[in-house]
């Protein structure tokens, strides 16, 4: 072999180690890059494969869907007011919220509220009831004959106490404790009627107890009882309704038109389940 073709063969050996290196040079500078683009972007991928595309496309919500809200608990019933057969036999005289007086003409009576303490029985908001129900214009000032004044707890013409069981009989002095009473000034409220009414009544809870408030209230001004004038009639408010409606539909006014009074003829129910010391209960 000759001294030209051994240089040549050199040179040629020469370059292919050359453009090796190059090419090694670049790839080790090409894989920096990445390393340094990875290091940058936090080590994310800048971009999702199919797979991942897919995961994510079925996490996130589409636009068109509704996201259901948090479930909320529903508010708790509220509890029932428990029946007390007896409280303390210590009362709570409410401070009426208005001492205005109420109704155009007649005599004017004052009268104050008392509850009963230990029946868990509010007495702010009997007063409140007791005085919307006395100053409606379809109660006993309607006839233009009295006229309704509240006080605190001092001296009234009459007291509308809302009592236990217990306590109505001794207020009334009578053995009876299922119905409400009249005796004297006392205008006395049986808490079990007025938390549970009676299974008969046709009408609202509050109703029933408007009917309470004035039946009671008309024996304090003078009214005896009632019965139904008819099938299918009003009721008079003076009668007996806890016990009977006799036909009639029930009734919670004296004036159920603010003009007319409602009455029926005297006389009291006398069916089985009256004690018969009991004839000023409704």
């Amino acid at each position: 072999m000759t001294e030209g073709r051994l240089d040549r063969n050199r040179r040629l050996r020469r370059r292919r180690r050359f453009v090796l290196f190059a090419i090694l040079v670049l790839m080790a500078g090409t894989g920096a890059f990445f390393a340094l683009g990875a290091a940058v972007t936090g080590g994310q991928p800048q971009a999702l494969d199919e797979d991942d595309r897919a995961v994510a496309t079925s996490a996130a919500p589409d636009p068109g869907d509704t996201v259901p809200s948090a479930t909320v608990s529903p508010s708790p019933e509220p509890a029932a007011v428990p029946l007390y057969f007896s409280g303390t036999g210590t009362w709570t005289y409410a401070e009426p919220t208005s001492t205005d007086v109420f109704g155009d003409a007649g005599t004017l009576l004052q009268y104050n509220i008392a509850v009963e303490n230990g029946i868990e029985l509010d007495a702010a908001a009997f007063s409140d009831f007791v005085h919307a129900t006395l100053a409606d214009p379809r109660s006993w000032t309607a006839g233009g004959g009295w006229r309704f004044q509240q006080v605190g707890g001092g001296d009234a013409d009459f007291t509308v106490y809302l009592a236990s069981p217990e306590q109505r009989s001794y207020l009334c002095g009578s053995q009876n404790t299922t119905v409400s009473c009249r005796n004297g000034d006392n205008v006395v409220i049986n808490s079990a009627r007025w938390i549970t009414g009676v299974e008969h009544w046709d009408g609202t809870l509050d109703s029933y107890r408007q009917y309470a408030v004035n039946h009671e209230v008309g024996h304090r001004l003078g009214h005896g009882h009632e019965v139904c004038p008819g099938d299918g009639e009003v009721s008079p408010v003076m009668a007996q309704q806890t016990y009977q409606l006799a036909g009639c539909t029930g009734n919670a006014w004296p004036f159920p038109d603010g003009e007319t009074y409602v009455s029926g003829p005297a006389g009291d129910y006398n069916g089985p389940d009256l004690p018969p010391d009991d004839f000023v209960d409704q």
